[in-house]
This record gives structure tokens, sequence and C-alpha cells, in this order.
């Protein structure tokens, strides 16, 4: 069974500084993820969900982008993703799957937002660059807000962050490096999230503004 944990805290101005978390703490936006659910990190689930995000998006390209670019608080946002699951059944096969898949509504859209931002040519940390003068994406809740804002503020760091192995040192040493930008990007509230929550809040956040500059 696949697992996940995802978290962006948050608080009240407070005089610490940010500091990431590795354990799971609760989800504060409810319109991201409705249930509430809270799941456990495990870096060889993270790469069997990275699997099967990749079949699903050589499947079904278009349904894939279609979805990304919708609000994610609708019930058109949460039925797409299902109904791409559903749909890909022997990608759940391919990727090794041998349990009921269990996800929630971020997990999933983050993975098929890495997928999409690894297939251009062109690297990534440009695109992003370009799409920073270029036109705004909308945002559909604060940690939202906060993803878009270091999406474009920090491209390089944001590439360095998705090129790095799920659950590794290099992805929480890049993780760490973002966080002055997302607590500058949070509005001086003091900020603390988990590596594998601000990796995926970014994902779907820059695979939105990338989209926004093509349409």
């Amino acid at each position: 069974m696949i697992s996940f944990a995802f978290a962006l805290l948050v608080a009240a101005q407070g005089g610490s500084a940010p500091a990431l978390d590795m354990t799971p703490t609760p989800w504060p936006d409810p319109e991201r993820e409705r249930d509430g659910a809270i799941f456990k990190a495990d870096p060889e689930a993270r790469a069997t969900m990275a699997r099967f995000a990749a079949c699903v998006t050589e499947k079904s390209p278009e349904k894939v982008v279609e979805t990304l670019n919708r609000d994610f608080r609708t019930t058109e946002y949460r039925n797409g993703l299902r109904n791409l699951a559903r749909n890909n059944e022997g990608c759940a096969r391919n990727a090794g799957l041998r349990d009921r898949l269990r996800m929630n509504n971020l997990a999933f859209a983050a993975a098929l937002a890495e997928v999409m931002l690894e297939r251009h040519a062109a690297p990534l940390n440009a695109r992003l660059a370009k799409a920073a003068a270029g036109k705004e994406a909308p945002t559909y809740a604060p940690s939202d807000k906060v993803a878009m804002c270091v999406a474009r503020s920090t491209p390089d760091d944001v590439a360095a962050l998705f090129a790095s192995e799920p659950g590794s040192a290099d992805e929480e040493k890049a993780a760490g490096k973002l966080m002055p930008v997302v607590k500058l990007c949070g509005q001086g509230a003091q900020i603390e999230a988990s590596v594998t929550g601000l990796r995926s809040i970014i994902a779907t956040a820059s695979f939105r503004l990338l989209a926004a500059q093509e349409s």
C-alpha cells in the first residue's frame, strides 16, 4: 500500500528560524485535502508513485494536463485524478503495485506534475526563470500561493529540488535551501514544512506556472 506525508504549517509570526520537519503535521488547507488524511513519507513508496505517474502521463498526457490545470478545490479536479488512476490500471501493475493503491490527491498530482516538468528538453531552471517574467498563474490556497511565489523567485533552487532523489540527503539539502524563500513568500509568517510536502506543492505550482505561459 502506498502512503505519503504532506504538510505545510503556516503559523502566526514567531521568533524561531525556518526549519524542516520530517514528521507529518496536519494540512492547513482543507480545500486541498478535504479528507484531512495524514500519510507516512516513504521513499520507496514515492518511487513507486513516480513510476505509476510516468506511465499514466505516457498513456494519457492530454488528460493529465487538463486535470493539473484545474482548480484543485473542485469536484472536477478530484474526479479527474480519480479517472486517471482508474483508466490506467495497467500502469499500477507496471509500477510494481501488488496491493490497493492508496494515495491522496496531492501525492498523485505532484508525481504527475514532476513527470510533466521533465518532458521538455529545455532546462527547468531556464524555463522557470523565463516564466517568472511572464503570465501569472492562479493560486487556490494559502500554501499554493507560497509555492507559486517560490517557483517564480528561485528557479535554480527549485530545479535542484526536483533533480534530487526522493528521501535522499540531496533532497533534504535542496529543500532546506528553499526555506528562507518560503518564509519570505509567506510574508513573514513562521513556516514549517515536511520535505515531501514542500516538494509536492512546489511541483504542482511550477507546472501551472509553466502551463500559463503556453495558454
